[in-house]
């Protein structure tokens, strides 16, 4: 079985999730490559950042900054296979010598001709910001799965960690699922929860989940591969779906005692 995943260029919060499933998994899954979209997609860049800012507030935004402008230099060299620890998901690949292509929209031609040639078995989204058609869908032979840090269907959307803090949810959800061409949709093959630790901060509690997630991954790719896996649908009567928060939405989070960072 061969594994194509779909993810965007982070370092901060994606990257976790690689780092611990090729370091827990060493040559047990044949990966085609790693395709990567820009972090947030097509989201104007002014505007991610005044979204970050009122979000970390100065101070923690300026952590982030420095976190990510290391990790942009210390990216430039070379990192060997048993590091255990990398500055992005593109100088990662290239420890494990997996092939790594950077994107735009992967529903463009482009994209979906370059992933026909490749000819996966299976296409895993990993935080992919664009939602994907029919035709990039059924590419695969296998079909492509998304992984989803929320017990779907609750807390669709943009930053489920987020939403699942601002209701006051004592954990975290997980949800590995088939992909439709509908929004975090499709029948689940896992869900778990990860409990939230007491004055836990949204920058940890998402890179704690991530690497969680990756264990959750490793997990529902052998039972693919074995053909043991087992769906469930969703119950679309408990769905809620959420985008970006708003300015008043971030304030409240911070009035309710809760730390981005």
């Amino acid at each position: 079985m061969t594994i194509e995943f779909l993810t965007q260029d982070d370092p901060l919060y994606i990257l976790p999730f690689f780092e611990t499933f090729f370091s827990q998994s060493p040559g047990e899954f044949r990966i085609s490559g790693i395709s990567a979209c820009r972090t947030m997609g097509r989201r104007p860049r002014q505007q991610m950042l005044r979204e970050l800012l009122a979000l970390y507030r100065p101070a923690g935004m300026a952590r982030l900054l420095a976190r990510v402008a290391s990790s942009r230099t210390l990216a430039l060299l070379p990192r060997p296979k048993d590091s255990g620890h990398y500055y992005s998901i593109a100088q990662l690949a290239k420890a494990y010598g997996i092939p790594y292509h950077k994107t735009g929209n992967p529903n463009d031609e482009e994209f979906v001709n370059f992933l026909a040639a490749r000819k996966p078995d299976l296409l895993v989204s990993v935080a992919c910001p664009y939602i994907l058609k029919e035709r990039l869908l059924t590419l695969p032979r296998l079909g492509c799965i998304n992984i989803h840090h929320a017990p779907l269907p609750r807390f669709k959307g943009m930053m489920p960690t987020f939403w699942q803090m601002f209701h006051g949810e004592k954990e975290v959800g997980v949800t590995i699922h088939y992909m439709t061409a509908a929004l975090d949709d499709g029948n689940a093959l896992l869900q778990e929860s990860l409990a939230i630790a007491p004055g836990e901060s949204l920058d940890h509690l998402i890179r704690r989940s991530k690497q969680h997630g990756a264990h959750c991954m490793m997990r529902v790719l052998r039972q693919i591969a074995a053909n043991t896996h087992r769906t469930v649908p969703l119950d679309r009567s408990q769905s809620s779906r959420f985008t970006f928060p708003t300015a008043e939405e971030i304030r409240e989070f911070h009035r309710r005692g809760f730390r981005a960072v």
